[in-house]
Protein backbone atom coordinates (compact mmCIF):
# COMPACT_ATOMS: atom_id res chain seq x y z
CA UNK A 1 0.00 0.00 0.00
CA UNK A 2 1.58 3.50 -0.90
CA UNK A 3 0.91 6.80 0.64
CA UNK A 4 -1.64 7.70 -1.97
CA UNK A 5 -4.54 4.52 -1.45
CA UNK A 6 -3.35 4.90 2.23
CA UNK A 7 -4.39 8.56 2.32
CA UNK A 8 -7.51 7.40 0.32
CA UNK A 9 -8.67 5.05 2.66
CA UNK A 10 -7.90 7.89 5.40
CA UNK A 11 -10.24 9.93 3.43
CA UNK A 12 -13.05 7.62 2.62
CA UNK A 13 -13.32 5.32 5.79
CA UNK A 14 -12.46 8.17 8.46
CA UNK A 15 -15.63 8.85 9.52
CA UNK A 16 -16.95 5.55 9.35
CA UNK A 17 -14.15 4.21 11.74
CA UNK A 18 -14.41 6.85 14.25
CA UNK A 19 -18.45 7.02 13.74
CA UNK A 20 -17.40 3.13 14.98
CA UNK A 21 -14.98 3.68 17.70
CA UNK A 22 -17.49 6.85 19.13
CA UNK A 23 -19.95 4.56 19.41
CA UNK A 24 -17.66 2.60 22.29
CA UNK A 25 -16.16 5.02 23.90
CA UNK A 26 -16.77 7.51 26.49
CA UNK A 27 -15.82 10.65 25.26
CA UNK A 28 -15.12 12.43 21.99
CA UNK A 29 -11.06 12.72 22.38
CA UNK A 30 -10.69 9.34 23.63
CA UNK A 31 -12.97 8.19 20.10
CA UNK A 32 -10.57 10.41 18.14
CA UNK A 33 -7.17 8.94 19.81
CA UNK A 34 -8.28 5.36 19.08
CA UNK A 35 -9.30 6.31 15.75
CA UNK A 36 -6.32 8.03 14.61
CA UNK A 37 -4.54 4.59 16.53
CA UNK A 38 -6.66 2.76 13.89
CA UNK A 39 -4.88 4.76 10.65
CA UNK A 40 -1.54 4.13 12.27
CA UNK A 41 -2.17 0.50 12.66
CA UNK A 42 -3.40 0.16 9.24
CA UNK A 43 0.02 2.10 8.02
CA UNK A 44 2.38 0.27 10.26
CA UNK A 45 0.96 -3.18 9.04
CA UNK A 46 0.55 -2.00 5.16
CA UNK A 47 2.36 -4.97 4.05
CA UNK A 48 -0.42 -7.57 5.56
CA UNK A 49 -3.08 -6.20 4.42
CA UNK A 50 -5.49 -8.10 2.27
CA UNK A 51 -6.63 -7.39 -1.18
CA UNK A 52 -8.99 -10.08 -1.08
CA UNK A 53 -11.01 -8.65 1.65
CA UNK A 54 -12.72 -5.24 1.93
CA UNK A 55 -11.19 -1.85 2.89
CA UNK A 56 -13.52 -0.95 5.46
CA UNK A 57 -14.18 -4.56 6.72
CA UNK A 58 -10.13 -4.61 7.81
CA UNK A 59 -10.42 -0.88 9.48
CA UNK A 60 -13.32 -2.04 11.69
CA UNK A 61 -11.98 -4.97 12.83
CA UNK A 62 -8.87 -3.12 13.28
CA UNK A 63 -10.83 -0.59 15.09
CA UNK A 64 -12.84 -3.27 17.35
CA UNK A 65 -9.59 -4.84 18.24
CA UNK A 66 -8.02 -0.99 19.30
CA UNK A 67 -11.11 -0.71 21.47
CA UNK A 68 -11.39 -3.69 23.38
CA UNK A 69 -7.18 -3.16 23.86
CA UNK A 70 -7.82 0.00 24.97
CA UNK A 71 -10.62 -1.21 27.70
CA UNK A 72 -8.32 -4.52 28.89
CA UNK A 73 -5.53 -2.13 29.24
CA UNK A 74 -7.61 0.44 31.22
CA UNK A 75 -8.84 -2.09 33.10
CA UNK A 76 -5.39 -3.44 34.25
CA UNK A 77 -4.64 0.12 35.57
CA UNK A 78 -7.65 0.01 37.44
CA UNK A 79 -7.39 -3.38 39.05
CA UNK A 80 -3.88 -2.61 39.73
CA UNK A 81 -5.19 0.70 41.64
CA UNK A 82 -7.98 -1.30 43.48
CA UNK A 83 -4.70 -3.54 44.61
CA UNK A 84 -3.14 -0.86 46.12
CA UNK A 85 -6.37 0.37 47.66
CA UNK A 86 -6.58 -3.31 49.34
CA UNK A 87 -3.54 -3.49 50.67
CA UNK A 88 -4.04 0.52 52.18
CA UNK A 89 -7.20 -1.92 54.12
CA UNK A 90 -5.08 -4.67 55.06
CA UNK A 91 -5.05 -3.92 58.30
CA UNK A 92 -8.56 -3.50 59.01
CA UNK A 93 -10.61 -5.73 61.17
CA UNK A 94 -11.46 -8.88 59.58
CA UNK A 95 -14.96 -9.04 60.58
CA UNK A 96 -15.35 -5.76 58.59
CA UNK A 97 -13.58 -7.28 55.60
CA UNK A 98 -15.92 -10.22 55.74
CA UNK A 99 -18.93 -7.61 55.89
CA UNK A 100 -17.78 -5.51 52.71
CA UNK A 101 -17.34 -8.51 50.84
CA UNK A 102 -20.69 -9.91 51.54
CA UNK A 103 -22.20 -7.32 50.31
CA UNK A 104 -20.05 -6.61 47.34
CA UNK A 105 -21.06 -9.91 46.31
CA UNK A 106 -24.97 -9.26 46.99
CA UNK A 107 -24.90 -6.35 44.67
CA UNK A 108 -23.19 -8.47 42.15
CA UNK A 109 -25.77 -10.46 42.49
CA UNK A 110 -28.24 -7.68 41.84
CA UNK A 111 -26.70 -6.50 39.32
CA UNK A 112 -26.00 -9.96 37.36
CA UNK A 113 -29.86 -10.64 37.54
CA UNK A 114 -30.70 -7.06 36.00
CA UNK A 115 -28.29 -9.30 32.87
CA UNK A 116 -29.94 -10.69 30.15
CA UNK A 117 -30.40 -14.33 30.68
CA UNK A 118 -28.24 -15.19 27.75
CA UNK A 119 -25.80 -12.39 28.48
CA UNK A 120 -25.47 -13.42 31.75
CA UNK A 121 -24.97 -17.21 31.21
CA UNK A 122 -21.81 -15.98 29.30
CA UNK A 123 -20.16 -14.08 31.69
CA UNK A 124 -20.78 -16.61 34.42
CA UNK A 125 -19.43 -19.50 32.08
CA UNK A 126 -16.07 -16.96 31.49
CA UNK A 127 -15.54 -15.49 34.77
CA UNK A 128 -17.31 -18.31 37.47
CA UNK A 129 -16.08 -21.08 35.16
CA UNK A 130 -13.02 -19.86 33.76
CA UNK A 131 -14.10 -20.99 30.67
CA UNK A 132 -12.47 -19.39 27.23
CA UNK A 133 -14.71 -17.69 24.79
CA UNK A 134 -13.99 -20.26 22.02
CA UNK A 135 -15.53 -22.57 25.29
CA UNK A 136 -18.16 -20.56 25.91
CA UNK A 137 -19.06 -20.65 22.04
CA UNK A 138 -18.61 -24.57 21.04
CA UNK A 139 -20.68 -24.98 24.41
CA UNK A 140 -23.52 -22.52 23.20
CA UNK A 141 -23.62 -22.80 20.20
CA UNK A 142 -22.86 -19.14 18.93
CA UNK A 143 -19.62 -17.42 17.62
CA UNK A 144 -16.93 -16.77 19.46
CA UNK A 145 -17.04 -12.92 18.31
CA UNK A 146 -20.62 -13.34 19.78
CA UNK A 147 -19.63 -14.15 22.95
CA UNK A 148 -17.20 -11.34 23.28
CA UNK A 149 -19.53 -9.16 22.15
CA UNK A 150 -21.81 -10.02 24.87
CA UNK A 151 -19.33 -10.20 27.34
CA UNK A 152 -18.11 -6.09 26.76
CA UNK A 153 -21.63 -5.71 27.16
CA UNK A 154 -21.67 -7.09 30.21
CA UNK A 155 -18.71 -5.99 31.38
CA UNK A 156 -19.56 -2.29 30.67
CA UNK A 157 -22.92 -2.81 32.34
CA UNK A 158 -21.43 -4.10 35.67
CA UNK A 159 -18.59 -1.31 35.62
CA UNK A 160 -21.31 1.40 35.59
CA UNK A 161 -24.16 0.10 37.79
CA UNK A 162 -21.02 -1.39 40.51
CA UNK A 163 -18.43 1.67 40.14
CA UNK A 164 -19.00 2.58 43.34
CA UNK A 165 -17.55 -1.03 44.74
CA UNK A 166 -14.13 -0.81 44.32
CA UNK A 167 -13.21 -3.81 46.09
CA UNK A 168 -15.48 -6.09 43.70
CA UNK A 169 -13.33 -5.72 40.90
CA UNK A 170 -10.48 -7.25 43.77
CA UNK A 171 -13.30 -9.83 44.34
CA UNK A 172 -13.21 -11.05 40.79
CA UNK A 173 -9.78 -11.20 40.60
CA UNK A 174 -9.59 -13.20 43.70
CA UNK A 175 -12.05 -15.69 43.03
Amino acid sequence: MDEVLFKSLYDRFFRKVFRFVRSHCRDMAEAEDLTHDVFLKCWKYRESFSTDIPPEAQLLLIARRTVINHYRKSLLRKISSLEAVERDFAGEDSADHTIRNDQAREQLQLALDLLPPRRREIFEKSRFEVKTYDEIAREMGISSGTVESQMVKALRFLRERLAHLMGLVLWFSQH
